[in-house]
């Protein structure tokens, strides 16, 4: 299709070649806005991107009046940058931002609260910059000029300080002094010229990425006084900051070993991901993986075949005995007697008793001698994660008691889907130290085929211990496989942790907070693997 003598095909198919074909449905050029499934969004706007079709939309009528036909394919080319270079996808948006905000916080010199948005604004606007100096420094330079013209153009009367600086920017960047703004302050121009410094060194290496959106904050702070300006400053919205096909939990990933507990629940709250509470359970939960227990080694039994070595296999042996799946492997393709394996076996001499991995009943004390979960790291927390999570994925069953005072616990009732647990673990009482003894009671009859371990996680400041210890030791005789660890949080050994170890548990003092953890995921070792 042809529109004022531009072809709009050839346009899509340079732009897509030039962008290296990134992964993301064919753009649609919209030639009737108004009639179109995505009207309302559409309306105003150079173009969308529609993240449940993964496509990016192009308003034809809306570049022609504004832009120029001719400044077509730089529109596109624009929005596929993207996808293709920056932030190409989700995490490296959601790094992006979270340096952003850090630089933010530093340079706080207007009496402002520092929010998630800002740092947003920032990162959009980053790269921006760095997809159209991709594009000005591999060919693109004259049409990348063009566009901003013409752009400039269109703003008219809405020309703001912060879109000068952009506009010189572009010049430091591009090589093309006074190509797009011209004369502008000497501090203005400098500023420029330092962060163009800063960006072309190695300026498409995502590595350096985040050094340099903090350096970007450090000129930039001084030319806005509403992020709503550098939204304005920018051709149009990209999709890749959307959640798109993954689970935000799947998108946050790894992301709490990079940041702090705060900032990362502002990321959660400010993409609308989550509630504070599965913010709080992600990040845990992302602490927890480098501890947990993930599989169990297999145990055989005394005589028990096990494979040993691969043999030939041949049309004369049970067809049951071809492991096709190895053959193809190994082979590529399955040729009877040439290529087809089988195993031989050997009887296996060491002697082991298959055991049921124990349930575990975690009992947590959330007093107010304990870490708030909530503020900042709690060791006791993250250690019910690692033994929780340890347990679930070798197929027990995990109940959970949280307690403070007579009036306050949480019970779980033992369950195999861990996330239940999760929850309930973030949760803080504060307030005195009273053992639940009905509530353990409960947790510790039910299910009394089934052996348990009994994991109490407290600084031992418990009012009522002795009774605590009668009812723990208790709980041990109802399974001959039941058994029992308390963890003493920032404790020496002590009179109370005696009475504990009388009932019959193992006794485990940490004397410092962040040693709890490793004691915590070597005893999920012990009973798991």
């Amino acid at each position: 299709m042809r529109i004022q003598g531009v072809d709009l095909d050839e346009v899509l198919e340079r732009a897509r070649a030039f962008c290296g074909y990134p992964r993301i449905m064919e753009p649609e050029f919209v030639l009737n806005p108004a009639g179109h499934p995505h009207a309302a969004r559409l309306n105003g706007e150079f173009g969308i991107w529609e993240p449940s079709e993964n496509r990016v939309y192009i308003n034809v009528p809306e570049v022609m009046e504004k832009l120029g036909i001719q400044n077509l394919e730089a529109v596109v080319v624009y929005q596929l940058l993207h996808y293709a270079l920056a932030p190409f996808d989700m995490r490296t948006s959601l790094r992006l931002t979270a340096s952003a905000k850090l630089a933010l916080e530093e340079v706080k010199d207007r009496g402002r609260a520092v929010t998630y948005q800002e740092a947003l604004s920032i990162q959009r606007l980053f790269c921006d910059m760095v997809d159209v100096t991709y594009a000005a420094r591999h060919g693109m330079r004259e049409q990348m000029i063009s566009l901003y013209h013409a752009l400039d153009k269109a703003k008219g009367w809405k020309q703001s300080k912060m879109w000068r600086f952009l506009l010189c920017c572009f010049e430091e960047l591009w090589e093309c002094e006074n190509a797009l703004i011209g004369r502008v302050p000497r501090e203005m121009r400098e500023d420029a010229r330092r962060l163009a410094s800063r960006l072309l060194d190695r300026p498409f290496a995502a590595s350096a990425w985040e050094e340099k959106v903090r350096f970007l904050v450090g000129c930039l702070h001084r030319y806005y006084d509403d992020p709503q300006e550098m939204d304005d400053s920018r051709l149009m919205d990209h999709g890749i900051d959307e959640m798109r096909s993954r689970s935000p939990e799947e998108a946050l990933r790894s992301l709490a070993m990079e940041m702090g507990m705060q900032d990362f629940k502002e990321l959660v709250g400010g993409i609308g991901a989550g509630t504070e509470t599965q913010a709080l359970v992600w990040y845990y939960r992302d602490l927890s993986r480098r501890y947990e227990v993930r599989f169990r080694p297999v145990r055989s039994e005394a005589g028990e075949e096990v494979p040993h070595a691969p043999l030939a296999w041949g049309m004369a042996d049970p067809f049951d005995r071809l492991d096709l799946p190895y053959t193809l492997y190994t082979c590529g393709k399955a040729i009877p007697t040439l290529t087809t394996k089988q195993w031989e076996k050997t009887p296996m001499e060491v002697v082991t008793r298959r055991k049921t991995p124990p349930d575990v009943i975690i009992i947590l004390d959330a007093s107010g001698s304990m870490t708030n979960p909530t503020s900042e790291v709690a060791n006791a927390v993250l250690a019910g994660f690692v033994m929780a999570r340890s347990a679930g994925n070798l197929g027990a069953k995990v109940g959970l008691v949280v307690y403070s005072d007579q009036q306050r616990s949480l019970i779980v009732e033992p369950v195999w889907d861990v996330r239940r647990v999760e929850e309930g673990l973030v949760t803080y009482y504060g307030g005195g130290t009273v053992f639940p003894v009905q509530e353990f009671r409960h947790l510790a009859g039910l299910e009394t085929h089934r052996p348990k371990h009994f994991c109490l996680i407290s600084d031992a400041e418990i009012t009522n211990v002795v009774e605590a210890a009668h009812h723990l030791g208790e709980a041990l005789q109802s399974h001959p496989e039941n058994s029992g660890s308390v963890f003493l949080i920032d404790q020496a050994y002590s009179e109370k942790a005696e009475i504990l170890r009388q009932a019959g548990y193992d006794i485990f003092p940490v004397s410092r907070g962040e040693d709890l953890v490793r004691i915590v995921a070597g005893k999920a070792q012990e009973l798991y693997a």
